[in-house]
């Protein structure tokens, strides 16, 4: 009888030391799940930011392709005095010939851009450090004419295998340099810059306050001018981020940008096309 008391206690025993067993393989299931799921929500995803840019160019041009035409008023006086007559006496006489001309404006377009640009993403731990990065900068150069200058009267046909007919003509080409820095600060935590899609926008284009030389009768060149151009780069910005719950540091990625822009200044003018 005793030996079959022991026997029990025996396997009472084992079944419990198995039981434990069983509670704590299922702790560590679930101590594993909670980290597995904790692993799942700081998994890197991707995520987009739009970013715009400013510029702006105003320069002098005084190269063109073909002169522009600019809408000019003309007004000549002939002064005379007719003979005295007893009852009256003129005072002023003239005779007035008033010539306008109207034109149609000219206007710029964008013709291609290069962009150069140096990219660095960083981590900042230190708040002096931030305080002492540079802000964002913008520089830019003059207008240099690229076209190659027509000359009036060049090869000129007959006047019988000629029409008149108004076109869109290019009176210049010219290409400007714009230095400029941008700093992109993140709220999140930054692992890396996935992609840049980056395109230039002309927001507004101007062809200003020309000096007009007048050569002789009725007839005027425009000497010089200025180019006004402005716009914005469009960014977007692909990034990689870590969704941690919380972190101390900034991050931001600096942009150091050389954007070559060439434009065209057009207007339409009256030409006159060979026929053959």
């Amino acid at each position: 009888e005793v030996s079959e008391v022991k026997k029990e206690e025996e396997v009472s025993k084992v079944k419990k030391e198995e039981e434990v067993s069983k509670v704590k393989k299922e702790e560590v299931s679930e101590v594993k799940k909670e980290n597995a799921t904790y692993e799942s929500q700081i998994e890197p995803s991707v995520r987009s930011m739009v970013v715009k840019t400013p510029f702006s160019i105003i320069s002098e041009v005084s190269s063109f392709k073909i002169f522009p035409k600019i809408n000019i008023k003309n007004q000549e006086a002939f002064v005379f005095q007719n003979e005295k007559d007893v009852g009256r006496r003129e005072l002023d006489s003239k005779l007035l010939t008033t010539v306008q001309q109207y034109h149609s404006e000219a206007y710029c377009e964008i013709v291609s851009f290069n962009l150069h640009e140096k990219r660095v993403l960083m981590e900042l731990y230190n708040k002096k450090v931030i305080g002492n990065i540079e802000e964002n900068k913008v520089e830019t150069s003059s207008w240099t004419p690229i076209h190659s200058i027509v000359l009036e009267g060049e090869n000129e046909g007959e006047i019988n295998n000629v029409i008149t007919a108004k076109l869109p003509i290019e009176i210049g080409k010219y290409k400007g340099e714009i230095i400029l820095r941008e700093k992109v600060v993140f709220k999140e935590k930054v692992i890396g810059i996935k992609e840049v899609e980056q395109e230039i926008v002309l927001t507004k284009t101007e062809f200003l306050v020309p000096k007009v030389i007048k050569n002789g009768q009725n007839t005027f060149t425009v000497e010089k001018g200025s180019l006004f151009v402005e716009g914005y780069i469009y960014q977007c910005i692909e990034y990689i981020s870590e969704q941690s719950t919380f972190h101390n540091n900034m991050y931001q990625l600096m942009q150091n940008i050389v954007l070559e822009l060439v434009v065209q200044v057009i207007q339409e003018q009256e030409v006159q096309v060979r026929m053959k």
